[in-house]
């Protein structure tokens, strides 16, 4: 009180004295305090559910401006913070976390994907999405999946990973074709493989290394795929190369090597064995013996084929990436090296990629950015597949004669003349026969981007692809029975698109509003250009590069094609307070492939979702991570048909006048008019359903779609010149459910995750013109020869068209049902005798981490689709011939005291027709890859940030009854054709082991 007496008594002067020395007094006290509260210095690093290290993490001093990014070894350093002060951690794709430094010097942080797994970025048609805002059925595989192990091709590893996507190879080749089909077929003469982009644009997925994929979505319903319009029927990939990162230059390497062996050998004829077939076959055909008792006995002969051509092959893989950069530029560059030779000798796949991807911030508003991919790939191929006996390096190893050495004496290659054999000398085609396909790939793409103002962006972007190849095809002369023989042929295809965009992205409230729109311009130019074949050369020196000095010149071909297409497409997406989504996309397509009146194709779409989790009545339910219904339906499209099908073309003809042949021009094919778009509409139901935490995900989808004005080639009377003419003939439904269920299991030391997809998808042909069947191209080999695929009113699409048996007549032949009541076997005796589609697929995925190590387990099967085999019938019926066979044919043959044995009696004469008798269960379970890996502990390296060390094995084992080797195998498969679930001596799948590693420096 004395004090504020004395106080009060001051005068004014005084007592302003007194509160400045006081206030600067207090202000000294405060300063000196913070400080000494601010004089901490700790080191913290970023870790991921897995103890992973987590790189590009922001971390920031909460209530301040002070933040750092974690370092490549998820290190964050700080001095002269608060002892008491709090970190806020954030990271894309996992949750936030708030962390206090309580005055320590060093600890870690742990990030776990939690609640924000949800709100990752999906990419989709022009533009990207939240994957909880999403109103369509997308899906999407990240890089590391991509990348678990060596693939020749993107969509080879995406096999089984994506529910509603169905992957074959039409064969085992390296550098071989992959048929990948979205929700079932929808075209018979378009092309049925979904729209590959790659950063953006349209592009060839076989130049990308598996090793630059940063993630994988696909779009499968139209409310997804309708922006891309008369491209988007059969679903859409888009494919995101890995792009340049903000921060200190950081060096990654991913490198494996791996050794393929064969599954298993085909179980044909021993040298002893074969000599008694042939001689039971006289018997049976009341000839005389071929081979004497004692020939047999001694068994001088006994080549195994099969080892002369197979072998255990390297495959390896090598992938450099560096990328680095500030706030004004950042870039990446890839390099990447991959190189499989083939289990058959003298074959193999080579390929040499470089990626870059570079980002400037011109200003504050205006962003440039390029990508550039360029890939040069080798490929040594050979006719590894074909039903005829002899043909083909496959077939002719399993038919060939196990007397016959690949060799004569002299060392010349035996040229099957003295042996009672059949078909060509495998050993001797692969050494003498080379067929070389060299491809250069290009695929570079540059965007100016504009922000005026907050929420609007402008992008004008271009894009280039160019594809050059070159086959070059050679036969020796020391090949038999040839004099030298070579060929050339080259293509090339360029490809210039233009996309310009505006985006406008804004929130107001619980409102979020997201609007597009665009314009996009595509051209596409193929050339290609043949030299015929040359043959008759004297020396094998100049091989392909010197075709003047054959004595037989090849015919020269040569072709040309242009077609150009126009879009105009938008794009609405609205949020109401997180619950209530709304997708809008329409797309105007205009293409110089159709005629005046039908040049535009219109696709709609739109989709709504709604997310019940959201609402109040469930918002205290703690289980409930998210809970999203949605419903869509779209209109999209195909072009379906080749450049100039809209107009009378002509052709170039030989005609002989007075003993001179003279070229000249005739009718090619006529156009009768009101050709319409192929017109896909497509109904999806969802349901989006994630539990605790998001430790329990699923999806679920319903679909629905029916393609109508479909294309085809129809019969013309004879009365106007042409045999068919291209029309519009009727429409099909595919219909379908998908299941894909992630869930972790066990969360604490131990982690155990667990995943499983399932398609279901039932294809029927609703209508077709005249109500006609429609038949794929002739099956044959050398026994039987026939139409085998066929589209029916009623029925699925491409099942198996044929007769059926019933057993054997008295004399071991085969006999065939009149099913048609009139005597004698006729065509209208066949029936649908199966069908290759499956009844669903179903992948599913396991994996168990302790303490760095981890072991994980894909598992991918077909269930219920059936392989018509001309694989066994070249190899156990061919009995007109002296060609090898399967062992059990010599056991389980007819005869009077075996009369319900396995195979017909073998007779030369054996009535052989495309029957059930061919038809196999394909069903099968792969264990497509098994790894063990391991995270080496890398704190205290100053060189390496993060190790990883695997080793895995790829197709270990595979149940099934198909009895040759692989039943994931389409041998006369392809984008438009309708002859599938055909096994035709395909080359055979191999089975991997792989030692790899993954270093980040």
């Amino acid at each position: 009180m004395k004090n504020l007496k004395l106080f009060r008594a001051a005068g004014t002067g005084a007592r302003w004295l007194i509160v400045a020395c006081l206030t600067l007094f207090c202000c000294q006290s405060l300063c000196a305090q913070s400080q000494k509260n601010a004089d901490h210095s700790c080191t913290v690093r970023i870790l991921d559910d897995d103890g992973n290290p987590v790189s590009g993490a922001a971390v920031v001093v909460k209530g301040s401006n002070t933040g750092e990014i974690s370092d490549a070894k998820g290190f964050v350093r700080f001095r002269n913070i608060p002892r008491n002060a709090t970190l806020l951690v954030t990271y894309l794709g996992m949750d936030n976390r708030e962390e206090p430094v309580n005055g320590r010097s060093a600890f870690d942080i742990r990030l776990s994907q939690g609640s924000l797994v949800m709100d990752e970025l999906v990419v989709v048609g022009y533009g990207v999405q939240r994957k909880r805002d999403l109103s369509g059925a997308v899906a999407q595989v990240k890089g590391d999946l991509i990348n678990e192990f060596a693939n020749v091709s993107v969509a080879q590893a995406l096999q089984g990973r994506v529910s509603g996507v169905q992957i074959n190879q039409l064969n085992g080749q390296p550098g071989a074709a992959i048929q990948v089909r979205i929700r079932g077929a929808n075209s018979i003469k378009g092309d049925n493989e979904p729209l590959w982009i790659i950063n953006g644009f349209p592009g060839n997925i076989n130049m990308i290394n598996t090793s630059d994929i940063e993630s994988v979505e696909i779009l499968k319903d139209a409310s997804a795929t309708a922006i891309y319009g008369s491209r988007g029927a059969n679903g859409v990939v888009i494919v995101t190369t890995k792009g340049a990162k903000e921060g200190k230059i950081r060096v990654s390497y991913d490198g494996s090597v791996g050794i393929q062996t064969l599954y298993k050998q085909m179980d044909v004829l021993s040298g002893d064995e074969y000599m008694t077939y042939l001689n039971e076959k006289a018997r049976v055909n009341d000839q005389p013996a071929v081979f004497t008792p004692e020939q047999i006995a001694a068994n001088v002969w006994n080549t195994n084929w099969q080892d002369e051509i197979f072998r255990s092959a390297v495959i390896t893989n090598h992938a450099v990436d560096i990328t680095g950069g500030g706030p004004t530029f950042k870039g990446s560059l890839g390099l990447s090296y991959f190189d499989q030779d083939g289990i058959v000798k003298k074959g193999g796949y080579e390929r040499i990629s470089i990626r870059t991807n570079l980002e400037y911030n011109i200003s504050k508003y205006v962003t440039a950015s390029a990508n550039i991919i360029f890939s040069r790939s080798n490929h040594d191929q050979m006719n590894s597949q074909g039903g005829s006996r002899g043909t083909t390096v496959i077939n002719s190893a399993l038919t060939a004669s196990p007397l016959a050495t690949p060799h004569y004496d002299d060392g010349s290659w035996n040229d099957f003349q003295t042996q009672p054999t059949a078909g060509m000398n495998p050993v001797a085609y692969l050494h003498e026969v080379k067929n070389r396909r060299y491809a250069n790939r290009l695929l570079a793409n540059a965007a100016l981007t504009v922000k005026p103002v907050d929420g609007l962006s402008i992008q004008v972007a271009a894009n280039v692809q160019n594809s050059q190849a070159r086959s070059d095809h050679t036969r020796s002369l020391a090949y038999p029975n040839y004099d030298g023989a070579a060929s050339i042929s080259f293509d090339e295809v360029v490809d210039i698109t233009s996309n310009n965009i505006i985006t406008y992205d804004k929130g107001f409230g619980r409102h979020h509003l997201n609007v597009m729109g665009g314009i996009t311009y595509e051209q596409s130019v193929s050339k290609s250009v043949g030299t015929g074949t040359a043959s008759g050369f004297l020396s094998d020196v100049v091989e392909s590069y010197d075709l003047d000095a054959a004595d037989v010149k090849g015919l020269p071909t040569s072709g040309y094609s242009d077609w150009r297409m126009l879009s105009f497409l938008g794009r609405i997406n609205y949020n109401f307070d997180n619950r209530y989504l709304l997708t809008v996309n329409f797309r105007a397509d205009g293409s110089s492939r159709y005629s005046k009146g039908n040049k535009w194709g219109y696709f709609p779409s739109a989709a709504v979702a709604w997310r019940i989790s959201q609402e109040q009545f469930l918002r205290q339910a703690d289980w409930l991570s998210d809970l999203k219904l949605r419903v869509g339906y779209g209109v999209t499209g195909s072009t379906a048909i080749s450049p100039y099908s809209t107009q009378n073309t002509l052709e170039s003809v030989n005609i002989v006048f007075d003993k001179t042949t003279t070229v000249g021009y005739a009718p090619k094919n006529t156009y009768l008019g009101d050709l319409r778009w192929e017109t896909t509409g497509q109904w999806n139901v969802g349901l989006d359903l994630a539990l605790l935490n998001n430790r329990i995900r699923l999806t679920a989808d319903y679909y629905h779609k029916k393609t109508t004005n479909l294309l085809n080639d129809v019969e013309m009377p004879r009365s106007s010149g042409y045999t068919t003419a291209l029309r519009n003939v009727g429409a099909i439904r595919n219909a379908g459910v998908e299941l894909q269920l992630d869930t972790r299991i066990i969360d604490k030391a131990v982690k155990w995750d667990f995943g499983v997809n399932l398609s279901v998808n039932r294809s029927k042909v609703l209508s077709l013109s005249d109500d006609k069947d429609i038949f794929g191209s002739t099956v044959s080999n050398t026994i039987i020869s026939d139409q085998l695929n066929l589209m029916r009113i009623g029925e699925p699409m491409y099942v198996f068209y044929g007769y059926v048996e019933e057993g054997y007549d008295d004399n071991g032949q085969l006999v065939y049902k009149d099913l048609d009541g009139v005597d004698g076997i006729t065509p209208a005796d066949k029936t649908i005798i199966g069908n290759p589609n499956p009844d669903c697929l179903l992948n599913f995925n396991t994996a168990v981490s302790y303490k760095g190590f981890t072991l994980s387990a894909f598992f991918q099967g077909s269930i219920g689709n059936d392989i018509y085999s001309l694989s066994m019938a070249s190899a156990a019926y061919d009995y007109s011939s002296n060609a090898n066979t399967l062992r059990e044919v010599l056991y389980n043959h007819w005869t009077p005291e075996k009369p319900h044995a396995k195979y017909p009696n073998l007779r030369q004469d054996i009535a052989l027709k495309m029957s059930d008798r061919f038809v196999y269960d394909g069903s099968y379970m792969r264990l497509k890859n098994l790894e063990l890996s391991y995270n080496i502990p890398c704190s205290k390296s100053r060189v390496i940030s993060k190790a990883r060390v695997y080793v895995s094995a790829q197709n270990l084992w595979t149940i099934t009854s198909y009895p040759f080797w692989d039943p994931d195998v389409n041998a006369k498969g392809g984008s438009t054709s309708l002859a599938q679930g055909i096994d035709a001596s395909c080359y055979p799948g191999a089975r991997t082991f792989t030692l790899g590693c993954r270093l980040v420096f």
